[in-house]
């Protein structure tokens, strides 16, 4: 079990200057020209570099006020799922940036999205409106080179500006695949190894984007609309038994349309927004070995409409009243099927039309107590409605209050600690209801129609110092006590599927670190720490023994080095995992633990030979980590069946090298 030490202790005890302008609460405010050695091109380039901050861009489950990342753009957050933050970060040009505040435990006027901390990018109020033109390639080792490319053209037509974006993408990359072995062993004998490759290290595709802001009844009202599209395709093949390979194939297509209108009735401040979004996906995954072939195939369509009204009242100086609502309607209508030497095979959940209507009432209070200690707390009140048919026919309701409070003290204008309760409802993935496969690992899992999302109450305590202008640390602790926790559950016919079980609790420690090194006589330098480390405990459903939960990786830790060089302008850094680590996958008859053998390794350098002109050289991976996948494989359900056989496959992944060109029109 992890336990919080006395590092935050540690923190208050360092010296320091301020590295902006903090205000009397718990923000500090960061001018441009704070970013200017860097030399950034766009907002996410500043915000990497805003010290002590990591950015989370949340992710596209149901509804909308629970999937908020921690930045702001002016204020609000912006009208996109599919669109994700650090795309729309890239969009904005830095020389568009007036400044960015980073908001500390809450301040009035301020929705923290349910975050303790959160960036608030502050654009000019006349903005330039350029055409950039950014041109990429990136070689893989084996010989393959990965093109991309973006178009984007901000401008204005009287009050409104408008902003459009073509790109063509890659949306994701892989690292894990490479050449090398498999070993086979069966309980008693020698193992026996072949070789192995496995491909699929990116995700290809294209998005269109266009945005319009203008002056709307007093307020701003913003639209957007984004096209999206991408291509995967992976595998992995054995030369030895005969030879065998496993194959899979997936695309998206995916719209998004985006509404906010945010201005003020009379004292209040209204904020609505409107967002609806369709996809489309389709799956295939095969295998072919000496004894037969097996293809698993899988198609879906989805969407989710939603729609929320807040108002914001100041009710004085320094306290601020929240309150609203959300509806939202979800569906998703899956199809699977799967074959075995060229028969149709049953399965559970194989044709599924699942739809949930959700309504949501919350409300928030922002209370600046004295200069130093600051309260935000509020309750948001979930009521869902799920129907499912085809297969299974089940309709179920469900009521969830979400209450929350953080409590934040700052003792001076560079520290501040923070605690915070609060219970969370995780987010149900509809894909979960309908069948689906791995045939390369854990074969076929059926769909369950009786999921229920997990519910957590987390405790949480945060130790944030600022020091020596640029730098930044924080620590924070998290216990979670968890209900209905999804994680895979038998479902009879020797299948497993995503389920609940009862009960779980999972410790986590995160540490954020920003450190000049102005100071050790290495000029315009920082040190960048990110680490996790987790910790979690719940008993198996088919053992009846304590275990972790399913895919969660054991620790994280990154080392990086960046450093600006002005008389050159330019930026460049070195970075790479120190330290290993694990996950596993607790099926119903294997165990799957992927294993990470660092180091991992990465650098960047970054020249502005103008300040039209930006180059940016990345390599990844130039030291190759190995990745390992152990398989323990059981004749029937594990605690009952024996091991039938260890399956253990160790890749050389392949370094990549990359160059991208960033030129701005005028």
């Amino acid at each position: 079990m992890l336990r919080f030490a006395a590092a935050p202790m540690i923190l208050l005890c360092l010296a320091a200057a301020l590295p902006a302008r903090a205000d009397d609460g718990g923000t500090i405010l960061y001018p441009a020209s704070f970013f200017d050695s860097a030399h950034p091109a766009t907002a996410n380039d500043m915000i990497t570099r805003l010290p002590g901050f990591s950015l989370d861009t949340g992710n596209t489950a149901r509804g909308f006020a629970g999937t908020a990342g921690n930045v702001l753009i002016d204020g609000t957050r912006p009208t996109a799922k599919t669109d994700d933050l650090q795309t729309i970060l890239m969009r904005i040009p830095a020389g568009d940036v007036d400044r960015i505040e980073l908001i500390r435990g809450g301040a009035p006027g301020i929705d923290m999205q349910g975050q303790s901390v959160v960036a608030n990018v502050v654009r000019k109020a006349s903005a330039a409106q350029p055409t950039i033109l950014t041109l990429g390639n990136t070689w893989i080792e084996d010989g393959e080179w990965v093109p991309a490319a973006r178009l984007e053209h901000n401008g204005a037509l009287g009050t409104a500006n408008y902003e459009i974006a073509l790109a063509r993408t890659v949306d994701q990359w892989d690292d894990s695949p490479g050449k090398g072995y498999r070993s086979l062993t069966v309980p008693g004998g020698a193992p026996a190894y072949d070789t192995a490759k496995s491909y699929g290290i990116m995700k290809l595709g294209w998005s269109a984007h266009g945005a319009v802001t203008a002056p709307l009844w007093g307020g701003v009202w913003n639209n957007n609309f984004t096209l999206q599209t991408t291509d995967y395709s992976n595998g992995i093949a054995y030369s030895g038994y005969g030879g065998s390979r496993f194959d899979n194939t997936q695309g998206k297509r995916n719209a998004e349309f985006g509404s906010h209108w945010q201005g003020l009735a009379g004292p209040v401040n209204l904020e609505t927004l409107f967002l609806q979004r369709l996809g489309d996906e389709r799956d295939g995954n095969t295998d072919a070995q000496p004894s037969g072939n097996e293809g698993f195939f899988g198609d879906s369509s989805s969407g989710e409409s939603i729609l929320r009204l807040t108002a914001r009242y100041l009710v004085r100086a320094g306290m601020t009243l929240e309150a609203g609502g959300e509806g939202a309607y979800n569906f998703l209508n899956g199809h699977s099927r799967f074959v075995s030497n060229g028969g149709a095979i049953s399965l559970p959940n194989a044709n599924v039309r699942v739809n949930e209507q959700r309504g949501e009432a919350f409300t928030n209070l922002t209370w600046q107590i004295w200069p130093s200690l600051a309260l935000e707390s509020g309750v948001r009140l979930e009521f869902s409605d799920i129907a499912e048919t085809g297969d299974t026919h089940l309709e179920r309701s469900f009521f969830y209050p979400k209450p929350r409070a953080l409590l934040s003290w700052a003792p001076d204008a560079l520290t501040q600690i923070r605690i915070r309760a609060e219970k969370k409802v995780g987010q149900l993935d509809f894909t979960n209801f309908v069948a689906s496969s791995n045939l390369s690992t854990f074969g076929v899992a059926a769909g369950n129609a009786n999921l229920r999302p997990d519910q957590r109450w987390q405790f949480e305590i945060q130790a944030e110092r600022h020091f020596w202008g640029r730098g930044a640390v924080v620590l924070a602790f998290m216990h979670e006590d968890i209900t209905d926790l999804q994680d895979f559950i038998p479902v009879g016919g020797g299948l497993d599927a995503p389920g609940n079980i009862a009960h779980a609790t999972n410790e986590e420690i995160n540490l954020t670190g920003t450190v000049p090194l102005d100071r050790l006589g290495i000029a315009d330098a920082l040190l960048k720490i990110t680490g996790k480390w987790d910790s979690s405990n719940l008993i198996d459903p088919f053992t009846g023994l304590a275990r972790q939960e399913s895919d969660q990786r054991n620790q994280r830790l990154t080392l990086e080095f960046d450093q600006d060089i002005k008389t050159w302008n330019s930026s460049w850094g070195i970075g790479f995992l120190p330290v290993g680590g694990s996950n596993s996958d607790f099926r119903i008859s294997q165990i799957s633990t992927v294993d990470i053998h660092v180091p991992y390794s990465f650098a960047f350098w970054t020249w502005n030979p103008s300040s039209d002109w930006s180059v940016k050289l990345t390599a990844d991976n130039f030291t190759p980590y190995r990745f390992e996948l152990r398989q323990a494989i059981y004749a029937g359900a594990r605690g009952i069946a024996p091991l039938a056989r260890t399956q253990d496959v160790l890749l050389r992944t392949r370094p990549r090298v990359g160059i991208e060109l960033r030129k701005t029109f005028d």
